[in-house]
């Protein structure tokens, strides 16, 4: 589940840029993907199961956690990250949320930091570094991505941006506790939708509507939004803060092949090496440790064996 999720967020930045070139802004973007997708886990409950809608206000903070303190602030950090310091090195700081989950899990959890937890993580985030500064190394060679100087507050805004997102698995692993996938998601949504739409509201600047823009809007919605974070949320339940980090690092990996698919991007050696990153950190994460063989009872003794 988490895989597949993570494959959803990988095709946004083709909705992304397909929404930028009819003239919506991200502020725009940012809240539509919010309301759409809290409206369609709202039809999904009151489809499925209604008790759905209930929670406890006295757990509103987890859902301020998921929808605000993460997908609202990552949102923002990211977009203004990259338009600080670029895309790559923008995305090489998002996706140090694995290293932030895991030293957050192993605080408020005390999980275990395992080898294959200390393996997997360099290689995740390795891997995503190596994909996602490829397409300016290929553009420009190395020297390419630091040409606009040292922005230190872009630098920290972005490290911001991998922190906020690792938020959203760590708020929403201790909803789970309580509440099911589909609550999880719909309240996240309803919280982060009353943070994000009054100001994309109050700003306005709203393109013409047409049909075009709704079906692109909606569909990102229902792809990247409730799809990916439906399947996320249900498929974090069943496994720890860290592992569900490492496995949504694939995401990344959809993207640099969206782009080479669809938006003519060179396939360079740094995208294959990244690639083949990912996957190693994937599998080593869901490699299970050898069992330890049954101890056998000790031979009896010749002392024993006089009592008997």
């Amino acid at each position: 589940m988490i895989i597949a999720a993570a494959a959803a967020w990988g095709v946004i930045g083709l909705f992304i840029n397909a929404l930028r070139a009819e003239g919506f802004t991200l502020t725009q973007i940012i809240a539509s993907t919010a309301l759409v997708t809290a409206a369609a886990m709202a039809v999904i409950t009151a489809v499925t199961d209604k008790s759905n809608f209930r929670i406890n206000p006295r757990d509103f903070w987890m859902f301020a956690g998921t929808g605000i303190a993460s997908y609202t602030f990552e949102s923002y950090s990211y977009y203004t990250a990259i338009g600080r310091i670029g895309l790559g090195p923008a995305a090489v700081l998002l996706y140090t949320s694995p290293f932030f989950i895991m030293l957050l899990s192993r605080i408020i959890w005390k999980e275990k930091l395992t080898a294959r937890k200390l393996t997997a993580v360099p290689l995740a985030v390795a891997g995503c570094v190596c994909v996602s500064v490829a397409p300016a190394i290929a553009e420009g060679g190395i020297g390419a991505l630091f040409s606009g100087g040292l922005d230190l507050a872009g630098i920290a805004i972005g490290l911001f941006s991998g922190f906020t997102f690792g938020l959203y698995t760590i708020f929403g692993k201790a909803a789970l506790e309580k509440y099911s996938g589909i609550t999880v998601t719909l309240w996240s949504f309803i919280f982060a939708s009353a943070a994000t739409v009054p100001a994309a509201v109050i700003r306005g600047g709203w393109p013409a509507p047409n049909f075009k823009r709704a079906a692109l809007l909606i569909s990102m919605a229902l792809v990247s939004g409730a799809f990916a974070y439906g399947l996320y949320t249900l498929g974090l339940d069943g496994v720890s803060p860290t592992h569900a980090s490492v496995l949504a690092t694939i995401e990344p990996v959809v993207a640099a092949v969206c782009g080479i698919l669809f938006n003519e991007e060179p396939l360079a050696a740094a995208s294959i090496i990244g690639i083949l990153l990912v996957v190693a950190a994937i599998a080593v994460m869901n490699t299970k440790p050898k069992e330890k063989p049954p101890s056998q009872a000790p031979e009896p003794t010749d002392a024993a064996a006089e009592k008997a």
